[in-house]
C-alpha cells in the first residue's frame, strides 16, 4: 500500500560572530517549552522563563546525547546548540588527556565527523551558535567557524543551511544587534530562490531574533516541500 507524504527539508542554522553581539540573546523568544537547549558552555542566559528542556554537557559523549535525546523527543520542535565553540574545545582537551601524537587530531577529527553526520540526520531545526577565526583561502581572508586541526578548518559551514554573522552597530549611545545574511569577508549564506531569500528580496541585514528566523525558514521550507510517495508495510 503506498500513500503520500509531504516532505520538507530542515534546516541548520549556524550563527557565527564574537561574544557580546547577540547570539545568545537571540533565543530569548523561543518557544521555552518545545525548545530544546544545548548549553556547554554552562552558562547563565538570563531569560524570563527558563527553557523547560535544558542540557550543560560537560563532555563531548553528553553533547552528542542531548542532541540524539532532543532528536527523540516529541515535545522538542527546535534545537539549539550554544555553542559548537565550546563543544569543540572539550572534544580537544578529552582527546589531549586520552591520546598521544597523531592519534589526538585523528580522533579528534573523526568526533567533528560523528557529530556533523548527527546535526545533518536530524529531522528538526537546529540552531548552532560558534565564534570564528580569519583564514587565508585562495589569497582571501575570510570569516570562518574557528576549529582547532587542519582537517576541519574552513570547512563547517558546508554542511549547514543557513549562516547568519552576529553584529551590531551603536545609534544614541546604546547598541543594536542585528544578523548579517551575506557579507564580503564571511562565509555567510541564506536559502534564496533567484534574488529572493526566505526574508524577503535584496535583504541583506535581519533583527537578531531567532524565533523570527525560525517562522520564516518553516514557512519557506513548507513552500518549497514536494509530496513524496512513501511505503508502508
Amino acid at each position: 500500500m503506498s500513500n503520500q507524504k509531504l516532505v520538507r527539508d530542515y534546516y541548520k542554522i549556524l550563527i557565527v560572530g564574537p561574544t557580546g553581539k547577540g547570539k545568545t540573546t537571540s533565543f530569548e523568544k523561543m518557544d521555552k517549552k518545545t525548545t530544546g537547549f544545548i548549553n556547554p558552555e554552562n552558562k547563565p542566559l538570563g531569560f524570563d522563563e527558563p527553557f523547560k528542556y535544558h542540557a550543560k554537557p560537560k563532555k563531548f559523549a553528553g553533547v552528542m546525547k542531548a542532541l540524539q535525546d532532543y532528536a527523540d523527543n516529541p515535545e522538542i520542535s527546535v534545537i539549539v546548540l550554544d555553542s559548537l565553540s565550546a563543544t569543540f574545545d572539550i572534544l580537544v582537551k578529552e582527546m589531549r588527556d586520552n591520546f598521544s601524537g597523531y592519534e589526538i587530531w585523528g580522533n579528534y577529527n573523526k568526533q567533528i565527523g560523528e557529530l556533523m553526520a548527527l546535526i545533518k540526520r536530524i529531522d528538526k531545526e537546529i540552531f548552532i551558535t560558534a565564534h570564528y577565526e580569519t583564514l587565508n583561502l585562495e589569497g582571501e581572508a575570510e570569516k570562518r567557524v574557528k576549529v582547532k586541526g587542519k582537517e576541519w578548518e574552513g570547512q563547517i559551514e558546508k554542511d549547514f543551511t543557513m549562516v547568519l554573522y552576529a553584529q551590531d552597530k551603536w545609534k544614541d549611545d546604546k547598541p543594536e544587534y542585528f544578523f548579517r545574511l551575506a557579507g564580503q569577508g564571511t562565509s555567510a549564506k541564506c536559502p534564496h530562490k533567484i534574488r529572493v531569500s526566505c526574508f524577503g528580496e535584496d535583504v541583506y541585514s535581519i533583527p537578531n531574533d531567532s524565533k523570527v528566523i525560525l517562522d520564516k525558514v518553516i514557512e519557506f521550507a513548507e513552500k518549497s516541500a514536494k509530496i513524496a510517495e512513501e511505503l508502508f508495510n
